[in-house]
């Protein structure tokens, strides 16, 4: 399966992963972190140009196998330390932006 990587993340790209992660990062810091993406992102562009048709799959140092464990309940957060987790929180529930008009 190839992908086509041949683009570069855009400092759009940039800002909104700063956002999502919630970093503050000055200038420089941001420069240096969408140049270390775009090296990150060429390499897998290098490594799609192998060509891998009819190479084995790799042996797993790990054996695919579900381990089961009995489900036993244990105590939850108290809502006052949920809340003390939240970001926003207004009258004791989390405050989120609205997804539904």
């Amino acid at each position: 399966m190839m992908f086509a990587m041949s683009q570069a993340i855009t400092d759009q790209e940039i800002e909104h992963l700063k956002k999502l992660a919630r970093l503050e990062m000055n200038t420089e810091d941001t420069a240096r972190a969408k140049s270390d993406i775009n090296k990150v992102l060429s390499y897998f562009e290098k490594l799609q140009e192998l060509d891998t048709t009819g190479l084995p799959e790799m042996s797993r140092p790990v054996k695919l196998e579900n381990i089961m464990r009995e489900d036993v309940a244990t105590p939850g957060f108290s809502q006052a330390e949920a809340l003390e987790l939240g970001v926003s929180v207004e009258d004791g529930f989390f405050k989120v932006p609205r997804t539904v008009e």
